[in-house]
């Protein structure tokens, strides 16, 4: 049988100004660990608009999974 395995982790988060093209930006860092909780990643993503004087109007976690096979 397969099953995914994480190869790779990161985040997107889409930050709000009139300064930027259509109003939006968008910014991503990679090496996310797994064990990141959600409410980590938008206290992160916020504290980054606010220290810009931006929205945070975004956060995606983006992963990377192989799929790989399962000795049985």
């Amino acid at each position: 049988w397969m099953k995914f395995e994480l190869t790779e982790q990161s985040v997107q988060f889409t930050f709000g100004n009139k300064r930027y093209k259509n109003g939006l930006a968008t910014k991503s860092y990679a090496n996310v660990k797994k064990e990141t909780p959600a409410d980590k990643l938008k206290l992160v993503g916020q504290t980054i608009a606010d220290l810009q004087e931006d929205s945070l109007d975004d956060v995606i976690l983006v992963q990377k999974q192989r799929v790989i096979d399962v000795a049985e």
